[in-house]
């Protein structure tokens, strides 16, 4: 009789689990955490976030055509909020660690790249083009992407994200070799120039004007620079150089084989300037040369002259200056309360002009502000951004 209850009893348990299961919700963990982003590292890597309005979206035709190593060392050398936006999610590639193609293939590559992202700390966006295979000329790509609607998607990655510079991964010529290569080549600048057209993709957000557009130096190692940028270089609080970290997050596109060896020594990425609105003669030492990336800089690269804004930026530069100064990595800090008065004193920034783009990049001072509250207060799983 005791055998009989306890049978039944564990009948009972089992179909309550399986039950429990099949009508709860599933969590899952993402495969890959976000290990440069947890503990004192993270909060350094949001302090100096903090310092800089720098921000920066690469374009290219895939998952895995992003030189991974310069987003790495954009996002956590050069601190700028950085992003890589992808025309496809690349249905149409190969897959050599299952049966999957086209849509389901597109999915696995999505999360290959958000995967990277996690690593190298950059945000990740995509267009609607439809991967169809490899493709010989930039005539066949066009014939299969309507550059209305291809266009218009890209304008609306840019005016959301609203870079301050966008560097195209390709040319636009046949150098680029894959015909969806040059495409994106082909569309980056026009894109760059609509976004900042209100007349050009209505629908698309607000107009945003992006300050310089680069395009990479492309595959050939023979071809010239005029901007390069040493990947290789270590990074004493990340205990790795950006080129290691990038390749980590490379290593995560699976399906297309991409492992990489994690290189030590200088590396580089190379950039050509094609488009350039900011004033000066500054040498070109980075993509934001130039630009002033302070938060002092706010108005004066919006364009705002108003007197009460450019007052209470200066205010809020020496308030985040200070809080930076009392950032103790072996200890608890001491400022949590000045990162809230420094949170407010944002807000009164944003509300102390009219002028749209000003109150834009205020509002991206504050969700950083937010992020390093959250990191102080304890929870160190917020991510850097």
């Amino acid at each position: 009789m005791r055998i009989r209850i306890t049978i039944n009893a564990l009948r009972t348990a089992l179909v309550v689990a399986v039950l429990s299961q099949l009508l709860l919700p599933v969590h899952t963990q993402a495969q890959v955490r976000p290990v440069n982003d947890y503990g004192a590292i993270g909060l350094a890597q949001l302090l100096k976030r903090l310092n800089t309005t720098a921000s920066v979206m690469m374009i290219g035709a895939h998952p895995d055509d992003e030189d991974s190593a310069l987003i790495a060392y954009l996002a956590r050398g050069e601190n700028a909020r950085t992003a890589y936006l992808s025309l496809t999610r690349g249905d149409g590639g190969q897959n050599i660690i299952g049966p999957e193609l086209f849509e389901s293939l597109g999915v696995i590559r999505t999360e290959e790249l958000l995967q990277a992202r996690r690593l190298d700390g950059a945000e990740q966006y995509f267009a609607r083009a439809f991967d169809y295979g490899f493709s010989k000329t930039l005539d066949e790509a066009k014939s299969k992407w309507p550059q209305d609607v291809i266009l218009c998607d890209v304008v609306r990655a840019i005016r959301s994200f609203r870079p301050l510079v966008v560097i195209s991964r390709f040319s636009g010529t046949s150098a680029d070799g894959h015909g969806q290569h040059q495409y994106a080549g082909f569309i980056s600048p026009l894109a760059v120039k609509a976004a900042a057209d209100p007349q050009q993709c209505t629908q698309s957000g607000e107009p945003w004007k992006v300050l310089k557009f680069y395009a990479g130096q492309g595959f050939s190692a023979g071809s010239t620079a005029t901007l390069r940028l040493n990947t290789g270089a270590y990074d004493a609080a990340l205990g790795r150089s950006y080129f290691e970290i990038a390749m980590e997050g490379r290593s995560q596109h699976k399906s297309q084989g991409e492992g990489r060896l994690e290189l030590k020594g200088d590396l580089f990425s190379g950039l050509n300037l094609k488009e350039n609105s900011v004033t000066g003669n500054a040498p070109e030492l980075s993509p934001f040369s130039g630009i002033d990336i302070s938060i002092t800089g706010i108005p004066a690269i919006t364009n705002n002259s108003e007197e009460p804004v450019k007052k209470k930026a200066t205010e809020l530069q020496a308030k985040i200056e200070a809080v930076t100064a009392k950032f103790q990595p072996l200890g608890k800090s001491a400022m949590l309360s000045d990162l809230v008065a420094a949170y407010k004193l944002a807000v009164e920034c944003e509300w102390s002009t009219r002028q749209p783009r000003t109150k834009t990049m205020f509002r991206v001072v504050e969700a950083n502000l937010a992020a390093l509250i959250a990191n102080a207060a304890g929870n160190s799983d917020r991510r850097t951004g």
